[in-house]
């Protein structure tokens, strides 16, 4: 005789001894006892925390080091500038993409004023996320960073990364409490 608490009432399945899901639908497995429903729910809460707290890290991951070059190249730009230009090698690549000294400044200064803006907004929406406060705002924040300092791969890379993480853990947050426990009371 076969046991039926073995196989998956949906589809069929053959259910391993203690499984939670069915492993081809996803399925729960009906009959847990509650302290095995309260576990998972602890863990989706933990899973949740953890995610905000890598988004919230790998904003820093980046923020901070462009936050550390945009002040540099801020309070440095004359020199920065003067260097540059007087370099011999430097001079012919002038030439050819027709920067002069004052253009080059400019541009610098806007280079140096976008690293700090998305710095900032980086470390603020990392902040709002280790508070689990205002959750359209951090999300808001974390797209200016990304978007307004991404010079390269790494940025994008690590801004892509948090914006994804931040989003799939908006019940999260401190006003989407009640949200989340409707949704972990559905754990039966």
């Amino acid at each position: 005789m076969v046991d039926n608490q073995n196989f998956c009432e949906k589809c069929g399945q053959y259910l391993n001894e203690g499984a939670a899901f069915c492993p081809a639908c996803g399925a729960r497995v009906p009959g847990r006892s509650p302290e095995q429903i309260e576990a998972e729910r602890e863990q989706v809460r933990s899973v949740m925390a953890s995610r905000l707290k890598w988004a919230a890290m790998m904003m820093l991951v980046y923020s901070i080091p462009f936050l550390v070059l945009g002040i540099y190249i801020s309070v440095s730009l004359d020199s920065i500038v003067s260097e540059l230009i007087n370099n011999p090698s430097y001079e012919s690549y002038m030439e050819l993409i027709g920067l002069s000294e004052t253009e080059l400044h400019s541009l610098l200064q806007q280079c140096g004023l976008m690293f700090i803006v998305s710095s900032v907004c980086g470390i603020l929406s990392s902040v709002l996320c280790f508070k689990r406060r205002l959750y359209w705002v951090a999300v808001i924040l974390c797209i200016l960073s990304f978007i307004i300092g991404s010079t390269g791969f790494f940025a994008l890379f690590m801004g892509l990364g948090a914006f994804w993480l931040l989003l799939s853990s908006k019940l999260a947050f401190d006003e989407y409490s009640d949200k989340l426990d409707e949704e972990l009371a559905k754990i039966s």
